[in-house]
């Protein structure tokens, strides 16, 4: 989960203002910086050893994607969860999500996926259900339940998938990590097992029908938490 930023490479390359957004991405999904919390540039850059360039580059980059906003003259703010937002993103993200692992199915069921694809779903189960096993750091549950997902993106042959999923992962982590989704761990991994088990058959209808209801119940008790913390509608 720590992304090591590489000293050697010039602060304004476009490779190194990608690193430092990656961590600050990795940061903002595991809620390392909060909704709400203020940015300050200077802090960044220490923290990371970096000088304050590419921080500001990054900073306009997490803007963009919507995990930033302006806070007056106090410069940038992470941006608070909107549950409106998390609604519309989770109807998008059920077709996407049915569509991956139906056809992750199909390729192996037609012989196309290679031992490294379908082991890596394996593995990415295994080191989920060990995380809900030993009780471990949510900020580790969030990040196996990323890799899971990712790993039945890749098996499904889709870059494309994979492309838009990722840029909405952040969104999704902090989200379910404030509103104390992954309280129903053990029946998430349930789910995930039912998925990768259709998956990893080649059962193409029932894999994309396990991960379409899959989303859909996460998505129903995500917006159920999230509204009532923000308490009812005036």
């Amino acid at each position: 989960m720590d992304i090591e930023i590489a000293r050697e490479t010039v602060d304004d390359s476009p490779l190194f203002i990608n690193q430092v957004f990656d961590r600050l991405l990795t940061d903002i999904a595991l809620c390392e910086l909060a909704p709400g919390q203020r940015i300050r540039q200077s802090a960044l850059a220490t923290r990371l050893q970096v000088s304050r360039q590419p921080i500001s580059h990054a900073l306009q980059l997490l803007k963009h994607e919507g995990l930033l906003q302006d806070a007056g003259r106090q410069g940038l703010e992470v941006a608070p969860i909107n549950p409106d937002y998390m609604r519309l993103l989770y109807q998008a993200r059920r077709p996407l999500e049915a569509t991956a692992a139906g056809l992750a199915a199909q390729r192996v069921a037609d012989g196309q996926a290679s031992s490294e694809e379908r082991a890596s779903v394996e593995q990415a189960l295994e080191e989920g259900l060990q995380k809900l096993r030993t009780n471990a750091p949510i900020a580790e549950v969030a990040w196996a339940d990323y890799e899971f997902h990712t790993s039945v993106y890749r098996l499904s042959g889709n870059t494309v998938i994979e492309q838009m999923m990722n840029g909405r992962w952040a969104h999704i982590m902090r989200s379910l990590i404030v509103s104390n989704s992954y309280a129903n761990l053990p029946h998430v991994w349930e789910e995930h097992t039912a998925i990768a088990h259709s998956v990893l058959k080649g059962a193409v209808v029932d894999a994309s029908d396990l991960a379409g209801r899959h989303v859909q119940t996460a998505g129903v008790d995500l917006c159920k938490r999230l509204q009532a913390m923000s308490g009812p509608a005036s």
